[in-house]
């Protein structure tokens, strides 16, 4: 998937000169334990600059993160997941690894029923199963509800968000209220090249936020689609609309495949116009965070 630091700014990754956090001595540590993407409270620890120069790869890392291993003097670049190449080489990398196929996938959760009602006959809002074309993209009523022919809220489903009032539901309005999936929001943190300092910059935007998607009445049969929890593609990052989601993103238009959903993120697909419509990996898409997983090519290292 920015104040000073666009991400639109054009340098060429790689060949640049090696720098640090200034007063920062050079780690060597080495860990044996794969990276993991930094937490919200761990990237208040990262290096605010720079590239890091390591006996192995950082314990934690965000998305555009570089390292150069002391011992090779090779860079890698975090894209997410793994450390992968910061040269053209990155290109034979991918190419060797075969990604697994990309299948629609409808969200199930096991808090079916179990409220004590006699009948499972959900009906009425997001289209729902079974609907063509399916609500919410063939989402099971249970991802957000106990299903028991009434709409009732499973606790420990993902209707419920941090920080927001208990979901609700008017039953005179046949609407509702609270839920997590109408205001979705948060931050992301991935380092950039910053032209005006001439170096790697740390970078925290915030996404989302701000009233609440509107709820249409339970009634209301028909796709919901993915504009019902956010923009398609999804918009409101501290710029109001960052590069990645403008639709013009890696010198391409709404069409190339460096606008596609599954560019940058394991989780959704685009059919090749910009616009996600599947769903390929439900225990990514609504646990909260923005997971970010780009395959780079080496056009990309003019930007990252």
């Amino acid at each position: 998937m920015v104040t000073t630091a666009l991400p639109l700014m054009l340098i060429a990754g790689c060949g640049q000169e090696s720098s640090s956090l200034p007063g920062a001595a050079v780690s060597k540590s080495v860990t044996s334990k794969p990276t993991t993407v930094a937490t919200k409270a761990e990237v208040a620890k990262l290096p605010a600059r720079g590239k890091q120069k390591l006996a192995a790869p950082p314990a934690v890392a965000v998305f555009g993160m570089i390292y150069i291993d002391s011992t090779t003097g090779k860079e890698k670049i975090f894209d997410g997941a793994s450390w992968v190449p910061h040269d053209n080489t990155v290109d034979s990398y991918y190419a060797s690894r075969k990604a697994p196929a990309k299948t629609a996938a409808s969200m199930v959760q096991t808090d079916v029923c179990t409220d004590g009602d006699p009948a499972c006959t959900p009906s009425g809002a997001h289209g729902g199963p079974g609907t063509n074309p399916a609500g919410h993209y063939a989402f099971a009523c249970s991802v957000c509800h106990k299903v028991g022919g009434r709409v009732s809220f499973a606790k420990n489903g993902p209707a419920f968000g941090a920080g927001l009032p208990a979901p609700t539901f008017d039953a005179t309005a046949k609407t509702c209220s609270n839920i997590a999936c109408h205001a979705v929001s948060g931050t992301f943190s991935y380092y950039v090249y910053d032209w005006g300092l001439e170096d790697y910059v740390l970078t925290t935007i915030s996404y989302g936020g701000g009233a609440p998607r509107p709820t249409s009445s339970w009634f209301s049969t028909g796709a919901a689609g993915c504009t019902a929890c956010h923009d398609d593609p999804p918009r409101s990052g501290s710029t109001g609309s960052n590069v990645w989601h403008s639709g013009n993103h890696g010198n391409q238009g709404p069409t190339g495949d460096r606008n596609q959903c599954q560019f940058c993120h394991p989780d959704a697909y685009s059919p090749g116009n910009g616009i996600g419509n599947t769903i390929t990996n439900p225990a990514l898409h609504a646990n909260g965070v923005a997971n970010v997983q780009a395959t780079f090519t080496s056009a990309c290292f003019t930007c990252h």
